[in-house]
């Protein structure tokens, strides 16, 4: 085809364009626009009220407790207890704050209150009965021990401090429970509603919530006067090779010797929901290893532990805690703030589901 021939083509594919009515718009634009017809006929989007978008039970029996440990010292589980307590009480909750960590008692710190300085007389004295302070302006308080850290794990203050909690008659009950393995802080992680451990990016503190959780969940398959925490706890003792590393193992040597007491057992372990957080992550890599945290615990254990997800790094905590003030009040909108408000509503959400289909 000749040079002129071609002009002469686009000469007039260019006349026919023009000679088009402008209203009549090709394909593409046409169901662009029929979209943003339908958006604007459409009826907006209302965002829930706050408090419905809050699951709650009210013939829950009692506080929820919520027991959080630590996979080790530093993980930051009194600032996450201390800021959930205190966002469940903006939402109307009466909340109860207790702390029970016999090494580090410091929630007082992340809510603005004074430390107990106890003279030195006071140590050869009876300490009196557990403290409980209200924070004010606010539906929350806080009971602790009048002597923190001044005893031992198996401390019977802790006990008194625990019970003083549960009889404040709250909606919701936060315990600090520390990174021991004594009875005492094993035996409150399994009777609370919902047990939360604390985990950041290290090896260290993934190797202590594993042990924390083994030691947890073999207190709950042999514990007690029935028939399978007996034949448990006499097999386990018997067991000097170190053969019953894992739940699975002891629940196959008694599948055949004693059915009844595996498939109990077996129960016990599938019953065993713990909830893994992961807290101080700086980036989404970190914030992932929770997934692989929650299937190793299944394929190792047979937990069926689930997580709450991620809580950022932020410069915030450290600013909060040097004023002694909360990060839910200075710095609501941070990216801690929201991870922390993300996480209360999960743990809601997860507990009252869980504790209804129970």
């Amino acid at each position: 085809m000749s040079r002129k021939k071609k002009n002469a083509d686009r000469s007039e594919n260019r006349g026919r364009s023009a000679k088009l009515p402008p209203e009549a718009p090709s394909d593409d634009l046409f169901w662009v626009e029929e979209d943003e017809q339908e958006e604007e006929t459409r009826p907006p989007k209302e965002e829930p009220p706050l408090f419905d978008a809050i699951p709650w039970n009210d013939d829950h029996a009692g506080p929820l407790c919520i027991a959080i440990a630590g996979g080790k010292g530093g993980s930051g589980r009194s600032l996450l207890t201390a800021n959930i307590g205190l966002y469940l009480s903006r939402l109307g909750r009466d909340v109860v704050v207790a702390d029970l960590d016999p090494g580090g008692a410091n929630l007082h710190t992340y809510l603005g209150l004074q430390p107990l300085l106890p003279s030195a007389g006071a140590l050869l004295r009876d300490p009196g009965p557990p403290l409980v302070e209200s924070i004010p302006g606010m539906t929350l308080r806080l009971c602790r021990s009048p002597m923190p850290g001044c005893s031992g794990a198996n401390d019977p203050l802790r006990l008194a401090t625990m019970e003083t909690a549960k009889g404040l008659g709250a909606d919701v009950l936060l315990m600090d429970l520390g990174t021991q393995l004594d009875p005492l802080t094993l035996e409150a992680f399994l009777q609370a509603d919902a047990g939360v451990v604390v985990v950041v990016p290290e090896p260290a503190s993934f190797e202590r919530a594993y042990v924390f959780l083994r030691a947890a969940l073999y207190r709950r398959l042999h514990q007690g006067d029935d028939e399978p925490a007996v034949v448990a706890r006499a097999l386990l003792a018997a067991d000097q090779m170190g053969q019953l590393d894992s739940p699975a193992d002891l629940i196959a040597t008694l599948s055949g010797v004693h059915a009844n007491a595996a498939e109990a057992l077996r129960a016990r372990v599938l019953a065993f929901n713990p909830k893994i957080l992961m807290n101080r992550c700086r980036s989404r890599t970190e914030r992932e290893m929770e997934a692989g945290m929650v299937s190793a615990l299944k394929r190792r254990f047979g937990m069926l532990a689930e997580g709450l997800g991620g809580v950022a790094l932020d410069d915030t905590a450290m600013e909060a805690a040097r004023r002694r003030r909360n990060v839910m009040l200075e710095y609501p909108g941070s990216s801690l703030g929201s991870d922390i408000e993300r996480v209360a509503r999960r743990l809601l959400a997860s507990t009252f589901v869980r504790d209804a289909r129970v």
